[in-house]
């Protein structure tokens, strides 16, 4: 059972404290702390359940409460658009807006020097792809295109998605390529 975590502060939470904050409600079987959320992966529905109700609210660190909850998933049929060059300086809902005016944004993942955004129609994502290109963001040119292949969902990891960290334990870095279930090293 995935379970998304919002309102975490990645530069200062690792995934190991967080799975230890999940593990008194049942087995955790992996943690993937980004800039500002995070997901967990746990074994058994009951204890996800448990966790959801437990630490909703819970402040891990002083004055920021989290936000925990059933991951949902994408919708089927939206567009993916990988932005890079992003400023750490820029937040997901500063691109979610910028990229909006574009089209409808369905998400928008600020993930360290890059995000993901998705959106509802191709010719949209295409459009914003060609509109944005090079457009200075809090002091960086970004350069949207689509995902790299280097993201591609690993082999062996199916709940992964295009873009996702492989979550698989023991496998490290982002989906594709970096992930150990490809062979790769980082």
């Amino acid at each position: 059972m995935k379970i998304f975590v919002g309102n975490v502060d990645g530069a200062d939470t690792t995934p190991e404290e967080l799975a230890a904050l999940f593990a008194p409600y049942g087995t955790v079987m992996s943690c993937a702390v980004m800039k500002q959320f995070a997901f967990v992966h746990m074994r058994e529905n009951a204890g996800a359940v448990r966790a959801i109700e437990a630490l909703h609210g819970h402040e891990l660190r002083p004055g920021r409460a989290l936000v925990v909850e059933m991951s949902r998933p994408r919708p089927l049929n939206t567009w993916k658009i990988f932005v890079g060059n992003v400023s750490a300086a820029c937040t997901s809902q500063e691109l979610r807006s910028l990229f909006e005016r574009r089209g409808r944004v369905i998400e928008c993942d600020v993930v360290k020097d890059y995000a993901f955004v998705h959106m509802e129609k191709e010719a949209d994502a295409k459009a914003a792809i060609a509109q944005l290109n090079g457009k200075e963001v809090k002091g960086k040119r970004i350069n949207p295109s689509a995902p790299p292949l280097s993201f591609s969902t690993p082999v062996g990891c199916p709940e992964a998605e295009v873009g996702d960290v492989c979550e698989l334990p023991g496998h490290q870095g982002s989906g594709g390529a970096s992930c150990s279930a490809w062979g790769g090293t980082s």
